[in-house]
C-alpha cells in the first residue's frame, strides 16, 4: 500500500501532530500538577509516529515500524558502539577537564546499584517514548528529500525546541544554558543518526542510544546539579557558567565534537537509511 502524500508532507504534519501534543499535554499536566500528562506529553513522537503511520499506510505501516525492532542481526563492533560510547565520551571529557582544571583526575562513577534506576527510566521514557518517532518515522523521510548532514541539523533543531516547554516544568533538559546545550546536541545527533543509518535502521539502536546517553548523563556526572543551575526559562537566554561548572559540560562538548568530526570524515556518514512501508 503506497501512500498518496509525499514524505516531505509527512514529515511536517509529524513534527506539527508531536508538537501541539506535547505541548498540550505539558501545558495541562502543569497547571493541574498531572506528572502522568506530562509523562504522555513525552511520549507523544511515538504516539504520533504510530498513529500517523496508521494513518498514511494502515496495518502495514505499524508492522513495519515494528518489525525494525527485529533488525538485530548487525555486526558486534556497532553493539560495543552502542553500550560503550556515550558513557566513554562523557568520561573522556570529564577526565580531561580535571587533569586541566585540577591537575588529577578523579575516576568518578555512580555506584552500580544506581545504575539500573538511571538506565530503565531513560529507556521507559527518552528511548521508547521518543525515539520511534524522530529515529522510527521523521530521519528516514528527511534523508529522502534532504542531505544527511541537513537532515541532521533539521532534526537537532526540530528535537531541541520541542523540549522547550521542560525549562518551565523545571525538568527534562541539561542544567545547562540554552547555547551550552546546542554544543552538546549537534555532535551527539551526528554520532546518533549515523549509528542509527550504519545498524540498518535498527529501532533497537534508536532506542538504544537515546536511552544510554540519557543514563550515561547522570552515571558518569558532569553537570551541574538541579542544587546549582535550576533547570528555568533564564536558561533559554543565559550566555554562561562559572568556570568550573561550565569546563566539564563544554569538554564533553569537545569530545563529542571531536568523534563527530571523525564520523563525518571517515564513517561513511551518507549511508542512509530511508525505510519506508
Amino acid at each position: 500500500m503506497e501512500s498518496k502524500v509525499s514524505s516531505n508532507k509527512q514529515v511536517v504534519t509529524f513534527f506539527i501532530c508531536t508538537y501541539a501534543l506535547s505541548w498540550l499535554l505539558f501545558f495541562i499536566g502543569q497547571t493541574a500538577d498531572l506528572l502522568p500528562l506530562i509523562m504522555l506529553g513525552v511520549w507523544a513522537p511515538t504516539l504520533t509516529s504510530i498513529t500517523l503511520n496508521w494513518y498514511f499506510y494502515g496495518k502495514k505501516g505499524v508492522k513495519h515500524l515494528f518489525g525494525r525492532f527485529k533488525r538485530y542481526k548487525i555486526k558486534w563492533y556497532w553493539w560495543v558502539l552502542l553500550l560503550l560510547l556515550p558513557a566513554s565520551i562523557h568520561f573522556t571529557g570529564r577526565s580531561l577537564w580535571q587533569l586541566y582544571y585540577d591537575g588529577a583526575v578523579n575516576p568518578y562513577f555512580r555506584d552500580t546499584a544506581y545504575w539500573a534506576s538511571a538506565i530503565i527510566p531513560s529507556f521507559l521514557i527518552a528511548g521508547f517514548g521518543e525515539e520511534l518517532g524522530w529515529r522510527g518515522f521523521a530521519l528516514p523521510r528527511l534523508q529522502r528529500f534532504l542531505s544527511p548532514k541537513k537532515a541532521m541539523i533539521v532534526l537537532a533543531l526540530v528535537h531541541l525546541f520541542w523540549h522547550l516547554p521542560t525549562y518551565w516544568l523545571g525538568q527534562g533538559m541539561h542544567n545547562a544554558p540554552l547555547i551550552y546545550v546546542l554544543a552538546f546536541l549537534f555532535p551527539w545527533t551526528i554520532i546518533f543518526n549515523w549509528l542509527y543509518n550504519r545498524s540498518g535502521g535498527s529501532l533497537i539502536f534508536a532506542v538504544g542510544f537515546h536511552a544510554i546517553s540519557n543514563a550515561s548523563l547522570s552515571i558518569v556526572s558532569f553537570m551541574p546539579s538541579d542544587a546549582q543551575v535550576p533547570i528555568t526559562p533564564k536558561l533559554i537566554t543565559q550566555l554562561g557558567l562559572p568556570t568550573e561548572m561550565a569546563g566539564p559540560y563544554l569538554s564533553v562538548c569537545a569530545v563529542y565534537m571531536v568523534v563527530a568530526i571523525a564520523v563525518l570524515l571517515f564513517g561513511k556518514f551518507n549511508r542512509v537509511n530511508t525505510d519506508m512501508p
